[in-house]
């Protein structure tokens, strides 16, 4: 009883801290700017603890203030995703475009919803214009994306070029390299394909399962059976049940050639 006394004290306290850290914030501010991004501010903290519905109390009482504000109206499509109003999220971000066009951040983040919902037309046309800012930090990232959608949409000639503007961009994205070594490997560069796959297999421990089937292949292709039996050994310990190592058993492993 005294135990479970002191945990609902606990809770209580818990509670009142949240509370109080919250009325600090609204008393610090003056201007409706300011009243709306207090809330925004709330509300994104709820969000990374898991919380969308209490994240979802805040926004709705930014968008009161300031139902206009694109920033509002994208974290709360962000939250509505998470608590599985698509439909709503989506209206949301396109308010959010209405408001303001130019808002590279919010469209960005939009355009990645569509993918997460597998329109990949819809978000290859958003992630075209984002990419078109060049001061946009997440620039790298989006041609990464962009790459992802026209490879899905069958658009060949744009893929290679995305993904290589991606790492151009920024060196750490290794799964623009993966994809870049198996372009590569599949239009018989196997020189560039193991490069690529070196480079990222330097940066990323353990390598993926489709990475370490591509090491098998191109190690068959330069006849290196040391490196072929490491990544074989390594792709069947770390990925017994993939389809990668049942590709590897039904079209490699067991192969004449």
């Amino acid at each position: 009883m005294l135990i479970k006394f002191s945990i609902t004290l606990l809770m209580l306290s818990l509670l009142f801290g949240c509370v109080t850290t919250e009325e600090k914030l609204f008393k610090t501010t003056s201007t409706t700017k300011q009243q709306v991004e207090a809330r925004v501010q709330i509300a994104i903290t709820y969000l990374q603890d898991g919380k969308p519905d209490m994240a979802l109390v805040h926004l709705k009482e930014a968008l009161d203030i300031d139902d206009e504000s694109a920033r509002v109206h994208e974290i709360t499509a962000l939250s509505l995703e998470e608590t599985g109003e698509l439909d709503l999220a989506e209206k949301h971000f396109e308010e959010m475009l209405d408001a303001e066009p130019d808002y590279t951040r919010g469209r960005s983040n939009y355009a990645s919803f569509l993918i997460r919902q597998e329109k990949y037309d819809d978000a290859y046309d958003e992630f075209k214009i984002v990419v078109a800012d060049i001061y946009f930090k997440g620039r790298a990232i989006a041609f990464q994306q962009l790459g992802r959608c026209a490879d899905k949409l069958g658009k060949d000639a744009e893929v290679e070029p995305a993904y290589q503007r991606a790492v151009a961009l920024d060196n750490s994205l290794n799964s623009a390299k993966l994809e870049l070594a198996e372009i590569k490997f599949n239009n018989q560069d196997y020189v560039k394909a193991q490069h690529y796959l070196a480079s990222y297999r330097k940066q990323v421990k353990p390598s993926s399962a489709r990475a370490l089937l591509l090491g098998v292949k191109l190690a068959r292709v330069f006849e290196d059976k040391s490196d072929e039996a490491s990544f074989a050994l390594a792709l069947k310990n770390l990925y017994p049940r993939s389809k990668e190592y049942l590709d590897y058993i039904k079209n490699i492993r067991d192969s004449k050639s």
